[in-house]
This record gives C-alpha cells, sequence and structure tokens, in this order.
C-alpha cells in the first residue's frame, strides 16, 4: 500500500506550509480517468489557469486528463467556486473533499492557485515528476485523496525570495525552474538581484556596454575573475525578450518579479563599463567590504540621474511590478569624500557627512520611479543620512532582527529578511559550504524567525510588515553543481511556513515531522538537489559508530578514502578497525541526493604540528603576518592584498624534517573556501635546498601530496592567471 495512503488513514495531513485550519473526514475520493472538471460560471476568468496548471503536472505522472463540462455532474468531479473577498481573504481558499466530489473556492486566481497546491500535496509525491508512474503498488489507493475540509489564507501578503544572478549566472530554464519550485511553496515575490559588482544582467539598449562588458569577466575583460570559473570568459545577461518571457512565466504562477539595480555602490560592472559615472578622483580608492575598488556612482554627477532614468524607462516596461529595487546597501561614501565635484556639492549645500549623499542620491532615485508610478525598496542603509517620503519607500530590512524594529518605529513599510535568519547561502553546519559572518543558519533557526514577536514589534508596528523573505547570494554558489538548491531547499520550506502559516500552528517539532516523513519525498520528485543531514560518525574504543538526525535515512560508507556513492557499502552497525583516518562516510535519499561527506571525528589529533617557519614575497595585509601561518591553527589565514603574480611564493621550512603520509596546502577563507589562488603549483624538499614537483596537480585552490620521504620545506608557487584582489592562505595539514 502506498505510503502516503497510510499516513491520510493513520490522520495525518503533512502539508507544507501548514494550513490555517483543517478538518480530517472519513472516506477518500479515487482519482482516476473518469473525473470531470466543472468551472462555475462567475469563476471562468479567475479559475481557468489554475485548474489548467492542475491537469498540467498531474497529467504526464498519472495519466490523467481534464475533461471539462459546462453542467456540474453529480459526482466524479473537481469543482473550481468564486466566492465574495467578504467569504475569502485574497490569496486565500477553501479545499473540500468528500466521497463524490472536490471543491475548491477562493475570491480570487491566487487563491485558488493555491488551494491547486494543497490539493497537489494530498496526492502521492510522485505526481510531481513529469514521467508516467503505471506501476504503483495499488493505483486505486495511490490516487486516493483523503475526505477533508481545509480553510486557507496567508499571514503575509509578501512572501519572497531573493536570487543573485551577478555573481553566478543562471540560465533563463532555471531561473523559470526556480520559480516553479517556489509557487509549489506558495511564494508569491521573486526579487531578481540583476547588477552587483560581478556583473550586469539585463539587456538595457540605450547603453549597451553594460552587457557588452558589463556582463562579462576573466582574462582580458573589464571584470576580473571572480567567486569561480578561473581562466574563462564567464557570465551573460538576459535578453528583454526573455525578461519578458519570464516575467510571464512567474505571472502564471502568481509571482510577481521584483528587479533590483544595486545602487549607488556595488556598481563596478556598471563604472567598468561606462568610467564616466565614477567621481572625480585619482589614486586608490577605498575598498568595499568585498574588497572591490571604484565601484560607486558618482552621486552629484547630473548625467548619471539622466542615464538612471533612461535605465529604468526600458526596466518598467518588462517588469509590471509596482516595486523596483535599488539597493542601497555597503556604500563606500569615502569614494565622495575625495571628489572634488561631491565636495562642492556638500559645501554648497551644507552637508557635513558623505552619508547625507546617500540620502540625497535616493531621494533622486525615489522621485525617478515615481515619475513611472514605480514605489521604491532600499535595503536598511537607505535610511542612513537624511529622511526619504515614507509613503513611497519600503525599507528591506537585512542587517539585523532590530532593523526591522528601527525602520517600523519609523514608519515605514518593511520587508524583514534579517541576515541571521533568511540569508540561506550562510552555512548549515560548520562543515558545509558556505558564507556564515550573519550566523551558521540552519533548519530550525529559519523556522524560529517570527517577522512580529523576534523584533519585539507594537501592534501598530507590525502593521506595517508587509512580510519575509529569503535570500540567495552567490559568492559559494559556483561548486558543487546545483548547489543553489542544496543552499535553498528545504530552508525555503520552513521559511515559507513562517510566511504563510499562522504563528499559532507553528511548532518546530511538528514541522520537522512532516518535512522528514512526506515533503522530502515531495521534493525529491520536483528534482530538486535538496540538502539532508550528513551522519556523524566517531571513533570509540577501536569501534566507528554512526548515526544521522533521521534514523531512516540510508548512510554508505568507503575505507579507501574515495567518497561513497550509491554502490558503496551501507552502514548497517559499528565497524571495527585499527585504521579510522581513511573512513568516509555519507546519508543517502533515494538515489540522487546525497549529503556531504565527512571523515571520522577521532579521540585524537590527525595532524602532526611541527615547528614552523613561513617566508615569502606576496603582498599581505599588515594584520595578518607570515607568523600567522606557524601557529599550526587551521582557523587563522594569511590574507594577500593584491593579485598574485607569477614567481611569488609562500615557503614552509619546518625546525626539523616531518615523515608525512599526506600533505595538504590549502588556500581561501579557512571554514569558508572563498578567494583561493586560482593558479600555483606546490614543490618540496628534502633539504630546504633543493625542491621537486609536489607529483599532484592544483585543484580548487589546494593541493595534497603523498611526499616520498622525509620533508624539510614545502614551497607554494603562485603561477599566471590569478586576477582576483584578496585571497587567503593557511596553514598546511601534515596527516600523521
Amino acid at each position: 500500500m502506498n505510503t502516503l495512503f497510510l499516513i491520510f488513514m493513520t490522520g495525518l495531513i503533512h502539508l507544507v506550509p501548514a494550513p490555517v485550519k483543517t478538518t480530517l473526514k472519513e472516506g477518500v475520493f479515487t482519482l482516476n480517468n473518469s473525473l470531470k472538471v466543472y468551472v462555475a460560471p462567475q469563476a471562468k476568468k479567475t479559475a481557468a489557469d489554475a485548474a489548467v496548471y492542475f491537469f498540467e503536472t498531474i497529467g504526464p505522472s498519472m495519466g490523467i486528463n481534464a475533461v471539462y463540462t459546462n453542467t456540474q455532474p453529480s459526482g466524479n468531479v473537481l469543482i473550481f467556486e468564486l466566492k465574495d473577498a467578504t467569504e475569502v481573504p485574497a490569496e486565500g481558499y477553501f479545499l473540500e473533499v468528500s466521497p463524490t466530489c472536490i471543491i475548491i473556492s477562493a475570491s480570487n486566481g491566487a487563491g485558488f492557485f493555491y488551494g491547486v497546491q494543497t490539493l497537489l500535496q494530498l496526492l502521492p509525491p510522485y505526481v510531481y515528476e513529469p514521467v508516467y508512474h503505471p506501476d504503483q503498488d495499488d493505483p486505486s489507493l495511490s490516487c486516493a485523496v483523503p475526505c477533508i475540509l481545509i480553510e486557507d489564507y496567508p499571514r503575509f501578503s509578501h512572501r519572497g525570495m531573493m536570487m543573485d544572478v551577478s555573481r553566478q549566472f543562471y540560465s533563463v530554464t532555471y531561473v523559470k525552474q526556480y520559480i516553479d519550485w517556489m509557487a509549489k511553496h506558495k511564494l508569491n515575490r521573486f526579487h531578481w538581484h540583476l547588477s552587483d559588482d560581478n556583473g550586469w544582467r539585463l539587456e538595457i539598449k540605450k547603453y549597451p556596454l553594460l552587457t557588452e562588458k558589463g556582463a562579462w569577466r576573466g582574462p582580458g575583460e573589464v571584470l576580473a575573475t571572480s567567486y569561480g570559473h578561473p581562466g574563462e570568459r564567464y557570465g551573460g545577461f538576459y535578453t528583454q525578450q526573455e525578461i519578458k518571457d519570464i516575467v510571464t512565466y512567474a505571472a502564471k504562477r502568481h509571482i510577481e518579479i521584483i528587479p533590483e539595480i544595486d545602487l549607488p555602490g556595488h556598481g563596478k560592472a556598471a563604472t567598468g563599463s561606462y568610467p564616466e559615472i565614477l567621481c572625480n578622483t585619482s589614486g586608490e580608492a577605498e575598498l568595499s567590504i568585498q574588497g572591490v575598488s571604484h565601484n560607486v556612482w558618482c552621486a552629484t554627477r547630473e548625467e548619471n540621474y539622466k542615464m538612471l532614468e533612461d535605465i529604468i524607462r526600458e526596466m518598467v516596461s518588462l517588469f509590471p511590478s509596482k516595486y523596483f529595487h535599488v539597493g542601497g546597501d555597503e556604500v563606500v561614501t569615502s569614494q565622495w569624500s575625495a571628489c572634488s565635484l561631491c565636495r562642492d556639492f556638500m559645501h554648497s549645500h551644507n552637508m557635513s557627512e558623505p552619508i547625507e549623499l546617500q540620502s540625497y542620491f535616493m531621494g533622486r532615485m525615489q522621485k525617478i520611479l515615481k515619475k513611472f508610478g514605480k514605489t521604491m525598496i532600499g535595503w536598511d542603509e537607505v535610511m542612513e543620512g537624511g529622511e526619504l517620503d515614507r509613503k513611497d519607500v519600503i525599507i528591506h530590512a537585512w542587517q539585523r532582527v532590530d532593523k526591522i524594529k528601527e525602520a517600523t518605529s519609523k514608519g515605514y513599510r518593511v520587508i524583514a529578511q534579517p541576515a541571521a535568519y533568511c540569508y540561506l547561502d550562510m552555512k548549515q553546519t560548520i562543515h558545509e559550504r558556505g558564507l556564515m559572518w550573519a550566523a551558521i543558519i540552519d533548519l530550525e533557526k529559519v523556522y524560529s524567525l517570527d517577522p512580529i514577536k523576534t523584533p519585539g514589534l507594537t501592534p501598530e508596528e507590525a502593521r506595517l510588515v508587509m512580510g519575509v523573505q529569503g535570500g540567495l547570494w552567490a559568492e559559494m554558489l559556483d561548486k558543487p553543481a546545483r548547489i543553489a538548491e542544496y543552499q535553498t531547499y528545504p530552508r525555503l520550506c520552513a521559511l515559507a511556513e513562517v510566511a504563510w502559516s499562522p504563528q499559532e500552528n507553528r511548532v518546530w517539532e511538528d514541522f520537522n515531522k512532516r518535512l522528514s516523513q512526506t515533503h522530502f519525498e515531495r521534493l525529491y520528485y520536483m528534482g530538486i538537489n535538496f540538502r539532508i543531514p550528513y551522519p556523524d560518525a566517531a571513533y570509540v574504543n577501536g569501534y566507528i559508530c554512526a548515526r544521522t538526525d533521521y534514523p531512516w535515512m540510508v548512510i554508505r560508507y568507503t575505507c579507501d578514502g574515495s567518497e561513497p556513492d550509491g554502490r558503496s557499502p551501507l552502514y548497517t552497525g559499528p565497524i571495527s578497525t585499527d585504521n579510522p583516518e581513511k573512513y568516509l562516510f555519507a546519508s543517502f535519499y533515494g538515489n540522487r541526493i546525497r549529503s556531504i561527506v565527512r571523515e571520522v571525528d577521532l579521540p585524537y589529533d590527525r595532524y602532526q604540528r611541527p615547528v614552523t617557519r613561513v617566508t615569502g614575497n606576496v603582498a599581505i595585509h599588515p594584520q595578518t603576518p607570515y607568523t600567522v601561518l606557524e601557529d599550526n591553527d587551521f582557523n587563522t589565514y594569511l590574507r594577500v592584498v593584491k593579485p598574485l603574480e607569477e614567481g611569488q611564493y609562500i615557503l614552509y621550512t619546518f625546525e626539523s624534517p616531518v615523515t608525512a603520509g599526506r600533505i595538504s596546502v590549502l588556500t581561501g577563507l579557512p571554514g569558508v573556501d572563498i578567494d583561493p589562488a586560482d593558479y600555483a603549483h606546490v614543490e618540496y624538499s628534502a633539504d630546504g635546498l633543493d625542491f621537486v614537483p609536489s607529483g599532484s596537480e592544483w585543484k580548487d585552490g589546494r593541493c595534497v601530496f603523498a611526499p616520498k620521504g622525509p620533508v624539510k620545506a614545502v614551497k607554494l608557487c603562485f603561477d599566471k592567471g590569478n586576477m582576483f584582489l584578496t585571497s587567503y592562505i593557511q596553514d598546511l595539514r601534515i596527516d600523521k
């Protein structure tokens, strides 16, 4: 018998996000090829698309096609009924399943669409896979829908997700797929971060250099290699026709696309394409927090506002949303301080601090957008330096939870996206890929957010919170393949419930049960490369013992240093061994989803820590001298502040020769694996004088080699091709 049917029979309905009210009744409705569809006459304009979507989803997997009828049959029918907005709130729905019919009632198209999404979750998970499944255990049960009454509507009107396509570029097909996955979780806003220091991603016909130059980075381009893809011309952009296509696709799924061009900072792609938009300065400029220089639009060049108005004029014809995001974050205002034009402007306008120019810039953007009937959204820094017209600006609170409180207390409408809860590019555990400056954000941390209670809002302030949103910044999304999905799901499932479900209905233990027992299977059939927990494996008293957060999950292992795959041995109990160092473990879900691979936790230090002296000839930050590489602390690092050049090196010399089975030479920020040296090779020496090649290639910012005999010195030699301004060098890891 189908697993989901068993769940229905035990009275457990595993829906994500959780509805407002659910009443389970006796019996089932059997979905089969004799199903009829009746759309009430008054509902034809609003419900037709939802009906089409339903059958487009289940048709390939279940072989059931829509058969419409103009008269309401007495049984075996799916009915769409239009209700008044006083009966069903906007985006809300009633879903009633009896043995003879399914009725979806709503007051608008979004409500019908979300009713369909819930109905799909009442079917077996395989309905999401566009592959026919005729061989289920019992087709009549597989297509059974439990009799139920659901009353549902969203807590917040803004339920969003932001995707950064500047640092990594995603195809039209992938963006559509990402939007479709959002829609299945009742999200309704796609915030599209289309420009940043690392790429301008939309066609602007009046300023073609924005994409001819600013959409590409690498050798010979105006933008240097960054965030992966060394040695290649990397990038891309969306044509205006492609954008229209994506906007239409999203609208059919009741997702509004809000575009963002990040201003006036984070503008290297624009300033590299049109240098005349920069300030009137010379020489070095203060670096941004990401290590980028000369990336700020001049705030007082009148020509810049004309250019921006031209850009926005083209964009508003592509994006019908009434909202337009202009960024406003992390602006290096010192670049204005060094500009003669800006200094003169500040003097004539009685400005004492350059931050006031940011408020001036945003005020100008607000006026431009108002001409086109758009409401400006800006990151919470736009509140700094002066007052903006609160009627025509929305604060996107990201830095801290208290920014939600600050903005609402000043009377601004707010979208809540506090980084410590909502930045889904952050690490999920210390061992996984991702940034961690905001926090290590696991699934439960995301779920714990209440955009009202967490910042401590008053009822008046709470009314100004439009909703909540996740953010997916792309610095760390260059590898491995499909990591964007791994970082997004299932954390976005948790955020969807934060955004949709009543706070009083949300219980972490209940959500985790619904997610793991049923929704994981839906994600699997949706084709999402979602994250599953890795196993913990510890070596105790001569045995390796492994476990996962979900005991039913499969664990596989290897004992030769290779990574486990679907053919590797199953872990079934403690493993007796005297050599645990070579064992690797991973969790598996189905034949496609694998966790990260983990080594065994040992009760002793697996690395040698010899007395070491480090020298070199690279440009280092004064706060990270070469001695930081001598402390055998794997959390410290050397920071290089200029592009690494051919002929430069780092030399590790040991007080006494060491004998090791393996030595790892690593670059990139420790624990984060960002900003490595892209091109290098490693040599080693038995006497500190004569060096030989390591015999292992440099890959992904590292080299792991097995020396032949004792080693007195290891030399990291940098090769031609390194372009990024900042890079990091780590302590050696020397196996015992």
